[in-house]
């Protein structure tokens, strides 16, 4: 599908328990706002190094409770692991004190993730902050920012509607346990292309065909080019072209496109892409896919296999159940086009 799902449940921080911290005070705002409630002045801007520590606790918080050393320690590995620059930190306060953070995730495909922390500050605007991000990424050549929420959040939600971004799909993330499959006997005449340099062409062809009458994220139609998906892709994992694939028919058309990669320091594939094109769907080839997929992990010799598709791509749903996928979360996915379209006010 169109967004990279690296974040779908393979943090390590949500694997540890939340630590009571006190928030350390910030000295040196420089950028200011809105007055906060109480009286005041809100500031908004990058964090310095020292603050870094601070802001990732702020991020990773649960009902507004910092999290603990350990978790912003195992983060910091994580994001090392992931090439995630915890540099990009923003942070916002009032009075010498933090009180809000935005670490934007900037990918190679001209998009960029926002993480915040699931609470809205509660006496300061944070509007500001996110605006400052946004202006940032866009100066410097972003496209497209990106915020996933809980379905629940609906304040967070209804919050960055609030600043330009519309709700793009519910995403559902599946997974399921490895198992062994064998060499795959292919119809006759269709057989497996492998990226490289020489067939990269050929891959963005197929992945162009494939978005027609899609129903993965159909909102995203026509937002990114070709080359950005692609570069995305590359950059949502551990890149290995053996696990890229496009499936050519008798004619020598590509009809389908599968695209796995590792998942860092777990023991987890990522299924990227799956997608076919027009002429090729309700004919079992999607199945034929997915199989494929199968065997791969078992070449990558990992555990399990983890995807996101879009809540209303029945299609798809029906595919990945019927091959033993399984629900494993779900989130809101919210876009915003920074290419010139000026946020409300």
């Amino acid at each position: 599908m169109y967004l990279a799902v690296w974040w779908a449940g393979n943090w390590p921080a949500q694997a540890l328990r939340v630590i009571l911290r006190a928030v350390k005070v910030l000295s040196n705002l420089v950028r200011k706002a809105n007055a906060p409630e109480g009286g005041g002045v809100a500031e908004y801007r990058p964090a310095r190094a020292d603050e870094v520590h601070d802001g990732i606790a702020l991020v990773l918080s649960h009902e507004g409770v910092p999290a603990g050393q350990e978790q912003v320690r195992e983060f910091a590995q994580f994001a090392s692991s992931r090439g995630i620059d915890l540099g990009h930190l923003w942070l916002a306060g009032a009075n010498g004190q933090m009180a809000w953070a935005i670490l934007p995730v900037v990918s190679p495909g001209k998009t960029m993730l926002l993480l915040t922390p699931s609470h809205l500050p509660q006496e300061l605007d944070g509007g500001p902050l996110v605006e400052g991000v946004c202006g940032w990424f866009g100066r410097s050549g972003g496209h497209l920012a990106q915020v996933l929420a809980q379905p629940q959040e609906l304040p967070l939600r209804q919050f960055f509607a609030s600043h330009g971004f519309r709700e793009i799909a519910e995403l559902h993330y599946l997974q399921a346990s490895a198992r062994s499959v064998g060499p795959l006997p292919l119809p006759h005449g269709f057989h497996w292309a492998l990226y490289s340099p020489a067939t990269h062409a050929l891959f963005a062809r197929a992945i162009t065909a494939s978005y027609q009458d899609s129903l993965d994220c159909p909102a995203m139609g026509g937002l990114r080019d070709v080359e950005d998906v692609i570069a995305g892709h590359r950059a949502s994992g551990e890149f290995d072209p053996r696990f890229w694939f496009v499936l050519m028919d008798p004619a020598e058309e590509p009809c389908g496109v599968l695209l796995l990669t590792r998942v860092p320091r777990n023991d987890l594939a990522e299924l990227v892409y799956l997608g076919l094109s027009p002429n090729a769907r309700g004919r079992g080839l999607g199945d034929l896919l997915m199989r494929q997929a199968f065997w791969a992990v078992g070449q990558m010799r990992l555990g399990r296999l983890t995807l996101a598709v879009d809540s209303k791509n029945a299609p798809a749903l029906h595919l990945y159940y019927r091959h033993g996928m399984s629900h494993a979360g779900s989130k809101t996915a919210m876009m915003r086009d920074l290419r010139g379209a000026a946020a409300p006010a």
